[in-house]
């Protein structure tokens, strides 16, 4: 590595890297999130050990146990500001949950898009990303979907903040995402997944999920990302427990997805179903839907390697 920096370890520069991707969503770290984060595995006490060194060198800013890039003072106080805004969005976002979980195919909803822990801006909507049963992601997203639009809780162009965003799903069949990920550089897509911050779990999902993407320990080593809090966990149902209730449920389900399924994909708008499938936007496939038209991963990737350039001088 050439330039200011070619003294550092290997530990420092991955330091100096993560804090540099998170500075792109204006987010300042603290010793333990950077460790989380961290690209190489490392043990706290050497992470810590070396931010400091960094800050006491000004190669890093540093105010309130949060680290930062130098002159980067008054994200601070944004972070604080976006705490206040995300517990907002969280409020809402349970009100709709509440809602969802009566659905019983619907077994795990998370908050998503969480790019360092409450770090949503006041004007952007609630994105929501669902596990349904495993053969029942049409009929999960046409009640969910249908229920907000009803409500009026879904993001239009004119009206986006604190409104429900409904566009990621797969089923309990379809937990590992790493095809979705564009690639070894898909830093987004890595710390998206991290970031799930569960609002409703049916059983253990969230551990599932994370079981299902162990390859994200490659590149987030020293990261835990299973949630232990018992406050989002629910009861199982035990009203759908009886043979003669799950008899008659599985066949009115298999019907019932068959039309949903149908219906929505003829109402869906063109201009999703054209991209379908042609890369990691829009996906329309057996136990996922995905349906970003704007995804800003490549973006955000072109952007971060560009600052690394600038600042390393490679």
């Amino acid at each position: 590595m050439a330039g200011k920096f070619e003294d550092l370890t290997e530990l420092e520069e991955a330091i100096l890297k993560i804090v540099v991707f998170f500075d792109m969503f204006s987010y300042p770290l603290t010793a333990y999130e950077i460790w989380r984060y961290l690209s190489v595995e490392a043990k706290f006490a050497e992470t810590e050990t070396a931010a400091k060194f960094l800050l006491a060198r000004s190669y890093l800013g540093g105010s309130q146990g949060f680290y930062y890039l130098p002159g980067q003072d008054t994200l601070v106080t944004v972070r604080k500001q976006r705490y206040h805004y995300t517990n907002r969005k969280l409020k809402i976002a349970r009100r709709a949950v509440r809602l969802f979980r009566l659905l019983p195919t619907v077994e795990f909803v998370a908050l998503s898009n969480l790019i360092g822990r409450h770090n949503l801006r006041d004007g952007s909507d609630i994105d929501l990303f669902i596990i349904s049963k495993e053969n029942r992601i049409w009929i999960t997203r046409f009640f969910c979907a249908g229920l907000m639009k009803l409500l009026r809780q879904r993001p239009t162009p004119q009206k986006k903040r604190d409104k429900i965003c409904l566009s990621f799903y797969v089923d309990s069949g379809h937990l590992d995402l790493s095809p979705m990920a564009d690639g070894a550089d898909d830093y987004y897509f890595h710390f998206w997944l991290a970031g799930l911050y569960p609002l409703y779990d049916a059983g253990a999902y969230h551990h599932q999920l994370m079981q299902a993407n162990a390859w994200l320990k490659k590149y987030l080593p020293n990261g835990d990302f299973v949630v232990n809090n018992q406050s989002y966990r629910e009861s199982p149902r035990y009203w759908l427990k009886t043979r003669l209730v799950l008899k008659f449920w599985q066949k009115f389900c298999d019907y019932l997805e068959s039309v949903a399924r149908r219906f929505q994909l003829r109402i869906m708008p063109a201009a999703l179903k054209d991209k379908a499938n042609l890369d990691s936007r829009v996906i329309i496939k057996p136990g996922i839907l995905k349906l970003y038209l704007v995804d800003r991963r490549q973006e955000f990737t072109r952007r971060y390697q560009e600052r690394l350039r600038r600042l390393f001088n490679v």
